[in-house]
């Protein structure tokens, strides 16, 4: 029997692999998907050298740097200005790496660094508050159905027509911007997508076998939902929370824009390319929305195009498997 076994296993490969093996070897094929990673990756490390950018160019965050302001046209400076030996002057003497990123003079590389720390924050703990929220409501609705499921599903339908963008503005105004509202704000008003697509799954799974074999044995509503249903959605979890971190950057990114995300003493690639409008400033001075804006793009497709990845990866009748 074990010689069957070891035979069937060196025919087929894929059938001595698990699940998860298959998806992580679908995955490794997909160069977009490992581009991504790779980008996030980076992100993750600049956003973690912010303190370590902030000792080396000698400029604080959020601090007002008079070299940082061109003397005759009373522009933020360009990249590498000061720098004469390059970025062998930084530390030396003022040097801007990549220019100031508004006309108080701060510097851009700073910014960016500590930005990226505010949009990773936002973006992680917004997609954790959402999908705990989404799972709970799918779960319940999904698998209790009747009057329960109706009742989450209208209420999917009236966070989904509620206006995101003024309820925003609202909140901001009333309780003032803050980290935590941003997260509470696009978590409530973002639950209602993946929540459907939670239930759907649950639907289909609770009339499947295992599931019914479950209950013929005797196995509690609560045993089955979390020993049979929730192992399922994992796969969905994944993907979606990938792109909800990129929805999140997204909007955290266009609320600080419009001044009613994060207060001023935060970090925010948004309040950075706000910075360049006034006034037409980024016509003459390009670099403080160029680079910002490249930035947030980057860092949202990256995160959409993992969740790409994740979703042919983890999904046999995709196109990573063919």
């Amino acid at each position: 029997m074990a010689a069957v076994e070891q035979f069937e296993a060196i025919a087929d490969p894929a059938a001595a692999r698990t699940p998860r093996q298959l998806a992580l070897a679908r995955l490794r094929r997909d160069r977009v998907a490992l581009a991504s990673v790779g980008f996030i990756a980076l992100l993750v490390l600049f956003a973690a050298a912010a303190p370590a950018f902030e000792a080396w160019t000698g400029h604080p965050v959020n601090t007002s740097n008079s070299t940082g302001i061109d003397d005759y046209t009373l522009l933020p400076v360009g990249p590498l200005h000061g720098c004469p030996a390059g970025l062998a002057s930084v530390g030396e003497r003022p040097c801007f790496v990549l220019g100031a990123s508004n006309v108080l003079g701060y510097d851009m590389l700073v910014q960016l660094a500590y930005g990226a720390r505010t949009s990773l924050l936002i973006g992680v703990l917004a997609t954790i508050l959402t999908t705990l929220i989404a799972l709970a409501a799918g779960l319940v609705a999904g698998y209790a159905g009747g009057l329960t499921d109706a009742g989450i599903a209208r209420l999917m339908d009236v966070v989904a027509a509620f206006p995101f963008l003024l309820f925003a503005i609202a909140a901001s105004v009333v309780f003032g911007p803050s980290v935590a509202l941003v997260v509470i704000v696009i978590s409530i008003f973002s639950w209602f997508y993946p929540g459907r697509l939670f239930r759907g799954e649950v639907i289909a799974l609770r009339h499947r076998e295992f599931v019914a074999a479950a209950r013929m044995l005797g196995a509690s509503h609560t045993r089955i939902v979390v020993r049979h249903l929730l192992p399922q959605l994992v796969g969905p979890v994944i993907v979606l929370a990938s792109l909800s971190v990129a929805g999140v950057i997204a909007a955290e990114a266009a609320l600080t824009y419009l001044g009613f995300g994060l207060p001023f003493d935060v970090p925010s690639w948004g309040r950075m390319i706000s910075d360049a409008v006034p006034g037409g400033l980024y016509r003459n001075a390009p670099h403080l929305m160029v680079i910002p804006g490249t930035l947030l793009v980057l860092t949202v497709l990256a995160f959409n195009l993992l969740g790409d990845g994740l979703r042919d990866a983890l999904d046999p009748r995709g196109a990573g498997a063919r």
